[in-house]
């Protein structure tokens, strides 16, 4: 006899939690394989994106718009007071450093009042396990509920822990309808740095040990809810590599010289990347960083007009290498490809130096064993600690980096051009701290942590499974009665 059509629910909301989700490993067939019966429900804006589709359209996968979610009324409300709670409590130094960001730039409001409100209203629920309880309770989204109605879904399996907004009705709906959920964690600040707390799901999976005790101590979450799987799109970073030379001549970099990697981060956190790549042209100009080059890898949320007098510059590589998609919730255009994760893997290996803005491509370059340099300075005029480079040194996941003698920080251009300089020298300096950095970080080091996850995720479907035949037999039982 046919079985009936089981759905699982899997949410891609932009172009990196497809790099990370669904290109890192085999997620999608590994679901397909396990059982004949079994549908998934790809929620993504990128299902408007003829190539995404044609790259993940299979039997039984049906694709659905993701709309942006912009929280209003009576759920904006709820979200202010649970938001003040959380904040009121001030957990960890990067939370008080985004609210004294936040309150110089005018956005925080009435916090003293909204966190007295939600001490009465949110922080009971929180000591059981939720800080959305209520709101959960009060709102609703017709427009999910129609999906859920339609498909019935056993899991929902989302890319964020409900910091992006766009997934949020989905997490919700699920909370309210009893459906089991689970969230890859893609990111090692979530847990310290935003403005929001994070929701509970029913299975919370995350790179490291580091997270989990976060993820606990920080936002509720019982310990055996939480599983250590390693960083999926740090996988491909443990496969073979392209050959120094064929990378090179990629790149149109010359051979015979050192070349130090400098990438970007958005603009909106530091606008001074032409200012450090300045000073690095100077430097390679006047015999400091002789027979050096740079490649400048722009951010995603970077702009090639902000480096326009360094196009023709000897010595210098421009490159922002992403694939164009439609724009997503979150304003950004931009697929992260399995080629973009494989070129990024080998520039982060076959550079000499990389320098950075406190960035997750540190832990990155540590696993290829690439020296860092990170740039704890402004432009020409030094600018407040709120909007300094100087405040990300003191953010909470970024300690853990600094503290193990991984990288060497720069507070100003001179000691920006000596660091390089000295690792250009001295590749080994710093190694052991790199090595501790992967091991803290990653965890993993068998590039198989996508696989972990896979694993995961058919663990949770069928826990799910067997609740809903439990569900299903205990009112077949009423239903005799």
């Amino acid at each position: 006899m046919t079985q009936a059509p089981r759905y699982v629910f899997v949410s891609v909301p932009h172009g990196t939690s497809a790099g990370n989700m669904l290109r890192s490993g085999a997620l999608l067939d590994r679901l397909l394989e396990s059982d004949p019966a079994l549908h998934i429900v790809l929620m993504s804006p990128m299902a408007r994106d003829p190539q995404f589709v044609r790259e993940f359209e299979r039997p039984r996968i049906t694709f659905v718009d993701q709309p942006p979610h912009q929280p209003r009324g009576l759920e904006a409300r709820l979200l202010a007071i649970v938001q003040a709670s959380y904040l009121s409590q001030g957990q960890t130094e990067s939370v008080r450093i985004r609210l004294e960001e936040a309150r110089a730039s005018g956005i925080m409001r009435w916090l003293g009042l909204k966190g007295l409100i939600g001490r009465a209203l949110v922080q009971p629920f929180t000591r059981n396990g939720s800080r959305y309880a209520l709101a959960d309770r009060l709102v609703s989204h017709p427009q999910m509920d129609a999906l859920f109605e339609k498909y019935q879904p056993v899991l929902v399996v989302a890319a964020n822990p409900g910091l992006v907004f766009s997934e949020v009705p989905l997490l919700r709906t699920a909370r309210r309808r009893g459906v089991r959920s689970m969230a890859i964690d893609p990111s090692w600040d979530n847990f310290t740095n935003k403005l929001i707390p994070v929701r509970q799901v029913d299975r919370l999976v995350v790179w490291n040990e580091i997270m989990k005790e976060q993820a606990v101590t920080l936002h509720g979450y019982a310990p055996d809810a939480v599983r250590v799987a390693g960083a999926p799109q740090f996988d491909p970073h443990f496969c073979v590599r392209t050959a120094r030379a064929d990378f090179f001549k990629r790149i149109g970099a010359d051979p015979a010289r050192a070349l130090i990697a400098l990438t970007t981060t958005p603009r909106s956190l530091y606008t001074h990347h032409d200012h450090v790549l300045s000073n690095l042209v100077t430097a390679m100009a006047d015999g400091r960083l002789p027979n050096a080059q740079v490649l400048v890898r722009l951010h995603p949320r970077d702009e090639f007009q902000a480096y326009h007098e360094f196009a023709t510059v000897p010595h210098v590589i421009l490159e922002k290498p992403f694939r164009d998609t439609v724009t997503v919730a979150d304003g950004l255009a931009i697929d992260v490809t399995a080629e973009n994760q494989k070129h990024l893997g080998d520039t982060l290996c076959h550079a000499d130096v990389v320098v950075n803005v406190a960035s997750t491509i540190s832990i990155e370059a540590c696993i290829f064993d690439t020296p860092v340099v990170n740039i704890c300075f402004d432009g020409p005029e030094a600018s407040p600690f709120v909007k300094s480079a100087r405040r990300y040194y003191s953010f909470t996941h970024y300690v853990n980096i600094t503290s193990r003698d991984a990288v060497r920080v720069a507070e100003s251009p001179a000691e920006l051009v000596e660091a390089v300089a000295d690792y250009l020298a001295t590749p080994g300096l710093d190694a052991a701290g790199r090595k501790q950095v992967v091991l803290d970080q990653c965890q993993f080091t068998d590039g198989r942590s996508a696989e972990r996850v896979a694993g995961l995720v058919l663990a949770e479907l069928g826990a799910a499974n067997a609740c809903a035949a439990s569900t299903f037999a205990l009112r077949a039982s009423a239903d005799r009665a």
